[in-house]
């Protein structure tokens, strides 16, 4: 089974969108500092129960 840390996800999806996706370096830098003023405060348990939730459902679907 392949397991990939969601940090690595985010930080490609990221990559794709300013290469690819015309967004832009800045936008991506204050997104980041958003997520991690988040993670930081009292929403953060329930911010990891929700990707967790979606990466359960996520890894639950078969081809």
């Amino acid at each position: 089974m392949l397991t990939v840390s969601a940090v690595v996800v985010f930080v490609l999806a990221e990559v794709g969108l300013i290469w690819k996706g015309g967004l832009k370096w800045w936008h991506a830098a204050v997104c980041n500092i958003a997520a991690l003023y988040l993670a930081a405060t009292s929403m953060g348990p329930s911010l990891y129960g929700g990707l967790e939730s979606a990466a359960q459902m996520l890894g639950e679907i078969r081809f």
